[in-house]
């Protein structure tokens, strides 16, 4: 029997460009509990990768974290929902891999049904076999639990995980799995290569070569 290998993916920064979106949400948010100003560069930096809640909690501790999570989501959802459009080349690698028989499934830090809504507005979700997201698993990133679902329910033997964070890379490692690395974030660029990832490749259209050995 032939080995079966299947490709699991982070989602914000690798197969969604979220970050405009993400970065007018935040703006918001710190709006209202702290000033616009406060939301740093650095900061900005910080906010691509971790779970909602992690950042609220860190950024207003004087707040109930879940408070300033639902102002954010009820932000975007009513404001921003044209700002997220899939990354470039991405509806292509997902039909390449598709094609090739290569089951995808998405484990991330969003939130389960905002991933289902957003992947169902840009008909991505047709190429997923598993989706999981912060609140589908007890451990989130760097921890392998969401990957190793995944990998799991996909019957697959071994897997690839692509992301654009140093925790990617981590939680990819953690799990055993093929590590690629996607710096669509050029401020991420360095301490992202610096984590070692098996590959690291500048655009989407790459990765099926790599996956498939060509």
């Amino acid at each position: 029997m032939s080995e079966v290998i299947g490709a699991v993916f982070d989602f914000d920064g690798t197969l969604m460009d979220t970050e405009p979106a993400i970065m007018k949400s935040f703006e918001h948010v710190f709006g209202i509990y702290r000033t616009v100003e406060e939301f740093t560069p650095e900061r900005r930096i910080q906010v691509l990768g971790p779970s909602l809640d992690t950042m609220m909690a860190e950024f207003f501790p004087e707040k109930d974290p879940w408070e300033c999570v639902n102002e954010y989501r009820k932000y975007q959802r009513e404001h921003l929902r044209d700002l997220i459009s899939p990354m470039p080349g991405a509806m292509e690698m997902l039909g390449e891999l598709d094609r090739a028989g290569i089951p995808c499934s998405v484990v991330s830090t969003r939130y389960y049904q905002s991933l289902i809504e957003l992947m169902e507005r840009s008909h991505m979700n047709q190429y997923m076999k598993v989706v999981l997201g912060n609140d589908s698993v007890t451990k989130g990133k760097p921890d392998p639990e969401g990957i190793l679902i995944a990998k799991e329910q996909m019957k697959a033997d071994r897997v690839f995980y692509i992301g654009d964070s140093v925790m990617d890379v981590q939680a990819g490692k953690n799990a055993g799995a093929v590590t690629i690395a996607f710096p669509s974030n050029e401020g991420k660029r360095a301490e992202l290569i610096a984590a070692q990832p098996d590959y690291v490749v500048e655009h989407l259209t790459e990765v099926p070569s790599l996956i498939l050995g060509k």
